[in-house]
């Protein structure tokens, strides 16, 4: 679209001071022509810019143009630069990319270290990723419906028609926040597990969004708590602060107990997997029993050829 390759203009003006007709049409991928009546009507709008002639010549903007450098101080700019950074690498899509150039002018070439470092990753195809992702933005951003083909927890395939709210990183996973027509209510849509994305040409009005958001308040705090007492070997001990706090920890002679309050669903499975042979179930006997019920149909799968032999 012309207005978000105007703005994207005006960012990398300000964020590399000087550039040729040239440097912004390969750019932007069009032509020289297309570029130079884009700085005609930034122009018009009252942008101050300005061109150089000659060998070292390009589009300028006027100094007093610039950002004001006090919005954010060196060491602001530099931990929310490297978000940003990260954020349009995971999701790259128009508007990070605008923040990303915009911010990055705060802050030129500096010797100093890094303060932090994010490495967000969204752990899926990126080319599906980042398609469905455009998908999903362009539907929130121009209130269009979007349908989708989505797998449950059960892999069960369903096809969905939805109105997407809002993108949301929760944790390590992504999400949209949509109205789903077949449930008639708002929902969270792991991108993960959206298979096919498609923009329907059917706008949405928007709806009176819930008291609380599913990402302002613990999800697992709204569900059942359980105790689990685990008794786990101290060869595991170096990797214990991975999982629990020390609060959660006793240690013993040759064992570490650990207490915590957690829902019983696929999460704890997958942990206490992570921790065989070094663990012990002390508590709930139900935990206890299902683990060992997985242990059993695990060995079996996997002891076909002994068996056969």
């Amino acid at each position: 679209m012309k207005i978000d390759r105007l703005l994207g203009i005006l960012m990398l003006l300000i964020n590399q001071e000087k550039l040729t007709a040239k440097q912004l049409a390969e750019h932007f991928d069009v032509s020289i022509r297309t570029i130079q009546r884009d700085i005609d009507t930034l122009t018009l709008a009252g942008i101050p810019l300005y061109a150089d002639v000659g060998v070292n010549g390009g589009y300028q903007l006027m100094d007093h143009y610039k950002l004001d450098k006090n919005f954010l101080n060196d060491n602001e700019a530099t931990i929310l630069i490297g978000f940003l950074k990260s954020l349009e690498k995971a999701a790259p899509y128009s508007e990070v990319k605008s923040m990303f150039n915009k911010f990055s002018s705060l802050n030129k070439e500096s010797n100093q270290p890094e303060k932090m470092v994010f490495h967000l990753n969204p752990g899926l195809d990126s080319a599906e990723f980042e398609s469905h992702l455009n998908c999903l933005s362009k539907g929130r951003d121009e209130q269009l419906k979007v349908s989708i083909t989505y797998y449950n927890i059960d892999f069960k395939e369903t096809t969905r028609i939805i109105c997407p709210y809002t993108l949301v990183m929760f944790g390590s996973n992504w999400y949209v926040y949509a109205y789903c027509d077949l449930r008639d209510d708002f929902r969270m849509f792991k991108l993960h597990r959206i298979a096919t994305c498609e923009i329907l040409h059917e706008s949405f009005e928007l709806k009176t969004l819930p008291s609380v958001l599913p990402w302002e308040d613990q999800i697992d705090t709204r569900r059942e708590q359980t105790e689990i007492v685990l008794e786990i070997d101290r060869k595991l001990q170096g990797k214990l602060p991975e999982y629990f706090g020390p609060s959660s920890c006793v240690l013993m002679e040759d064992k570490i107990i650990v207490t915590l309050n957690f829902p019983v669903d696929e999460w704890v499975f997958s942990l206490l997997m992570s921790l065989v042979p070094y663990i012990k179930i002390i508590k709930p006997d139900a935990l206890r029993v299902e683990f060992l019920d997985r242990l059993k149909k695990s060995i079996e799968l996997n002891n076909y050829d002994i068996q056969m032999s």
